[in-house]
């Protein structure tokens, strides 16, 4: 079958363009890798309560989240920033801080980030999106400006190798795993060396959420927010959900994917349960559960080079020569 635009890659960045495509009347299809859809935006459910493991916080300057959060409906509540934050430096000290509040300002989606995907999901016509379809090659053609064709997309799906012509293709992948994919003709060398120096911002990230029972760290006149230069963990913050249970913490890990290889999750959790009590005392050593998830290891969201996690956010923008 043919459509007029072919989008590559299932999450937000896909999801809202086939989506708005769609609006505009424009026949589309959008091919997902994975066995879901939203990418790096990914909610887990603990007691039935959403908690982000992708991106979690909404900041001004952030226009088209906002609009669409608007055009959905969906609402939003301020991050929870009361109380001290603890920092610690390299030397292993820890300090109360009552003025740093680096999460002050922003804002988190009621009910997880997966809201936001589904929303996008559930005005795209199901026949329309297909998961589980890995691109591998993209041919170009000349136009004979017909209703389609141009471009077909070749790859695997579940019953199978497929190909889909369409008149243009769209790239919503990380650019450093579209520089994995064939294409004919070739780009040139320097739109590939571009797209291969162009890290995916927390590609290389893990994050852990530790879940309670109570939230201790209010108890103790504490925001949750924790900053430290010695690790495991590198930050983190309190993650309750809107409803007010549980209770929980979550942030960032400070070791970098080459060092994250070396333990196994459970390691890597025990570790980060440790550096919790030691910050933040005895009660932090009994969350009801913990859950890690390492971004580095997925192949669709990381390249081997985001496995040294970009301490600033990249310039994006790139052109790449054709």
């Amino acid at each position: 079958m043919d459509f007029r635009v072919i989008v590559i890659g299932g999450g937000l960045s896909g999801l809202s363009a086939s989506w708005m495509l769609h609006r505009h009347g424009v026949e589309t299809v959008l091919l997902e890798a994975r066995s879901r859809l939203g990418g790096r935006a990914l909610s887990i459910r603990v007691d039935n309560e959403p908690f982000d493991m992708g991106p979690s916080w909404i900041w001004l300057g952030q226009p088209c989240v906002h609009g669409l959060l608007e055009h959905f409906g969906i609402e939003t509540f301020e991050q929870f920033c009361e109380g001290d934050l603890l920092h610690q430096g390299v030397s292993g000290k820890i300090l109360r801080n009552p003025h740093l509040k680096p999460m002050q300002g922003s804002l988190r989606i009621a009910g997880g980030v997966d809201r936001l995907v589904q929303s996008l999901v559930n005005e795209i016509p199901l026949d329309s999106i297909r998961t589980d379809h890995s691109v591998a090659k993209i041919e170009s053609s000349e136009s004979d400006e017909s209703k389609h064709g141009g471009v077909t997309v070749f790859g695997e799906g579940p019953e199978g190798p497929f190909s889909i012509q369409g008149n243009a293709v769209g790239l919503a992948l990380p650019l450093r795993i579209s520089a994995k994919l064939k294409f004919s003709p070739p780009l040139q060398r320097s739109g590939i060396e571009a797209m291969e120096a162009t890290p995916t911002w927390m590609a290389g990230h893990a994050k852990f959420l530790a879940v309670y029972d109570a939230p201790f760290w209010r108890e103790q006149g504490l925001s949750g927010d924790l900053l430290s230069a010695r690790g495991p963990l590198a930050e983190m913050h309190d993650a309750t959900p809107n409803s007010g249970s549980p209770y929980a913490l979550l942030g960032f890990i400070g070791l970098n994917g080459e060092a994250r290889k070396k333990l196994s999750h459970e390691e890597l959790s025990d570790r980060c349960l440790e550096h919790l009590c030691e910050m933040m005392g005895p009660p932090a050593a009994n969350p009801t559960s913990t859950h890690l998830f390492d971004w580095s290891e997925e192949e669709f969201t990381a390249a081997p080079a985001d496995v040294a996690n970009a301490n600033h956010h990249p310039e994006y923008g790139v052109v790449v020569p054709t």
